[in-house]
């Protein structure tokens, strides 16, 4: 794809493979990245995660105790190697709490909107940078222009954090519209206003939305 080939030079090469990666998680996966559930399920799995690992590591040093008699054994060296994936495990997990999905009556009329317009919403979307993480529970790529929905978010610095996190994905010539807003009504009345795209258009959307689902967990 010839937008793969111009994002490598703009981006480094493990970005890179984050957006291959999505590219496969959207199409094989049922909650990947971008669909309904996302954050939950990726929660949970972290929480698992998490948890598992403690208990090999709990495991291992007792092991070590109780057959030696001291914690100074290569079981514990392992035990210490854990520790890393336990470690990244546990703070993904404390990151995820963060999120706040929208409530099965907000996703229905999402639903019914991305029926009516023929557009295709993303949910669940994270953006994580060094100085924190912000969440979108839902949010349109489309034709120039990223409307994002946010029930959470109501202040005007707030919102204005949100525009900067998502304006990472804008490069070269291709400087996307962020809008951001957390009523329903002023989401649903941007989603309809835009008019169709090209197919040329709709191939850099879906740059942009791999881009943006690089961005985050």
């Amino acid at each position: 794809m010839a937008h793969d080939e111009l994002n490598m030079g703009k981006i480094d090469n493990s970005t890179y493979k984050e957006i291959k990666k999505d590219k496969k998680l959207q199409k094989d996966t049922r909650y990947g990245k971008g669909k309904y559930g996302h954050s939950k399920h990726y929660r949970n799995n972290r929480l698992m995660m998490t948890l598992a690992i403690l208990v090999v590591i709990i495991l291992d040093v007792a092991f070590s105790v109780i057959l030696f008699h001291t914690r100074k054994t290569v079981f514990v060296i392992v035990g210490c190697i854990m520790a890393i994936p336990f470690a990244r495990n546990l703070i993904d997990f404390i990151m995820s709490l963060r999120a706040k999905p929208l409530g099965k009556e907000e996703y229905e009329k999402t639903c019914e909107l991305a029926k009516e317009s023929g557009r295709k919403l993303l949910y669940d979307v994270s953006i994580t940078e060094e100085d924190g993480v912000i969440y979108i529970p839902c949010l349109l790529v489309y034709n120039n222009n990223i409307i994002c929905y946010t029930p959470h978010i109501s202040g005007v610095k707030d919102r204005d954090r949100v525009k900067k996190y998502v304006s990472g994905v804008n490069y070269d010539e291709h400087n996307y519209r962020i809008f951001v807003t957390e009523k329903y009504s002023t989401f649903e009345k941007e989603v309809k206003k835009i008019g169709d795209a090209s197919n040329e258009t709709l191939d850099i959307d879906q740059e942009i939305i791999y881009r943006l689902l690089s961005m985050g967990f």
